[in-house]
């Protein structure tokens, strides 16, 4: 009993100390933030475990100020400064090795969770995919999948006895990334369209909360160790399935490239291109392709149900009923609806930013490490070895950055309005990231949110039955969206 009570005592003394210099003595210990934040790392990991980081620093910022202290060694910017300064850097304010994540069973290298000197690498082989000439190439398989969903929206509407339907917007979406993204990954959809079901593949790929538990872990070693060596097997067999897939699918991409399948040659997907490349092995064109698939489905999903829920609201009519007006007056027919011409509507282009801007992709901030020697960031010195980053949360809702920011308002972008003239779009505003770990598919994306968004309301009627409050859905990565219900009807003409 003895020895216990000296090891507790000893820890105790430990946490005071440890307490008293993360207050007082750190090299941080300047910056505002809630105390508990400042003295321990735990409160920052159990609000991500929760669903609920990005929403408590946006909340933070709105308190403490545009620098903030989030955990003992890390400080979170709203100043739109700090984008440029951390990811435009001439020098490598590197992922933090936490956050590097490798999924279970492979070693390859990918986009997350390798040197820099690989994300290069990877990045140079994948690059003719993404591309804008690439992106138009591949508009006939994209406008293919929107028509395969009006064909079962339209069933959806007949089966309904009635002029109208009522769908959860959230999954048919989905249904349409899933499919576009698997196609023009690895040549094969996910079928969801056809079968109106989720693919085991996608249910397994949605689940983030157990991997962000796993993530949280991995600030203190000893215990990820022992989750890692003690998680049973049946808790890896939906991972283990879902790679069996991707697997799969890969090979039989392989396979019809190697047979000089017609379809492999003259089609455009992003595992043909990384096979013409030769500088990736297959476990790396597997592991860069499952996260390919996640992030391009995910993204557009978030955008499109985020843009559609505040279009719907009351107080946002008048945006919907311009962009509508304005697509139906501007083609007569629905083939006329083409990526090229949508590159013309201003308007859709500032639609979909508002949206982008409230509902951002990626909520949570994408965290580096000061290099070696220090740096500046938005005119502070920060030490080495920091973590620093911008969250697209707070920073896009913030109003040293934007006007109103809580209003869906696409006139900001625009220019000419004169409510909107202190904004700061092009310093503040960056859905697509910067710097060498951009997202590559921005082509792609706004062909993609473009021509759904256009061509959806063209072709209906929506109006809003059960809505979620966007701003109070979880955040696990990504929105942990909630189903949004909406009444769809064939526009009359």
């Amino acid at each position: 009993m003895a020895v216990l009570g000296i090891l507790i005592l000893l820890f105790v003394l430990y946490l005071i100390t440890q307490v008293v210099y993360n207050l007082y003595l750190h090299p941080l210990s300047k910056y505002p933030g809630p105390p508990l934040w400042r003295a321990f790392r735990l409160p920052f990991l159990l609000a991500n475990i929760q669903g609920q980081l990005p929403h408590r620093i946006r909340d933070f910022h709105a308190r403490y100020g545009d620098v903030i202290r989030v955990a003992p060694d890390e400080l979170s910017f709203v100043d739109p400064r700090a984008w440029r300064d951390i990811y435009l850097s001439d020098r490598e304010f590197v992922r933090p090795q936490q956050y590097k994540d490798q999924p279970p069973g492979k070693t390859a290298a990918n986009l997350i969770a390798c040197s820099e000197a690989e994300h290069a690498r990877l990045r140079k082989a994948l690059a003719p995919s993404f591309s804008e000439r690439t992106a138009m190439q591949q508009e006939p398989i994209l406008q293919r999948y929107i028509d395969l969903l009006f064909h079962k929206l339209d069933a959806q509407i007949h089966d309904a006895s009635s002029t109208a339907a009522e769908v959860d917007l959230v999954e048919w979406i989905n249904y349409l990334a899933f499919d576009v993204i698997g196609d023009l990954t690895w040549g094969s959809s996910f079928g969801c369209l056809e079968g109106l079901r989720y693919h085991p593949w996608v249910q397994t790929v949605s689940q983030f909360k157990a991997a962000i538990i796993v993530g949280a872990l991995k600030f203190y070693p000893p215990l990820h160790r022992l989750l890692m060596a003690s998680t049973p097997a049946e808790a890896l067999k939906p991972v283990m399935e879902m790679w069996k897939v991707t697997e799969t699918k890969v090979a039989e991409r392989v396979a019809a490239s190697t047979a000089g399948a017609a379809a492999a040659i003259t089609r455009p997907d992003f595992v043909g291109t990384m096979l013409a490349s030769q500088a990736m092995t297959q476990e790396e064109i597997e592991v860069n392709a499952m996260l390919i698939v996640a992030a391009g489905s995910e993204s557009i999903t978030t955008v499109l149900t985020g843009v559609i829920n505040h279009l719907l609201q009351k107080e946002e009519r008048t945006s919907l009923s311009e962009l509508v007006t304005l697509l139906r007056r501007t083609f007569s027919a629905e083939h006329e609806i083409t990526a090229t011409r949508l590159k013309a509507l201003p308007y859709l282009d500032a639609v979909l930013m508002e949206g982008m801007r409230l509902c951002p992709t990626i909520p949570d901030a994408m965290r580096r490490l000061v290099p070696r020697g220090s740096a500046i960031v938005a005119g502070q010195t920060v030490p080495a070895g920091i973590t620093v980053s911008i969250p697209p949360w707070a920073a896009y809702r913030a109003g040293r950055n934007f006007t109103s920011p809580n209003e869906f308002a696409p006139a900001r972008w625009l220019g000419g309005d004169e409510r909107f003239r202190t904004d700061h779009p092009t310093r503040a505003f960056h859905p697509f990231s910067l710097g060498a770990h951009n997202c590559p598919g921005q082509n792609l994306a706004w062909m993609e949110l473009r021509l759904v968004l256009a061509r959806l309301l063209w072709r209906y009627d929506l109006t809003a039955v059960d809505l979620p409050v966007w701003e109070k859905q979880g955040i696990w990565w990504f929105w942990d969206k909630s189903p949004a219900v909406v009444r769809i009807a064939t526009a009359s003409r």
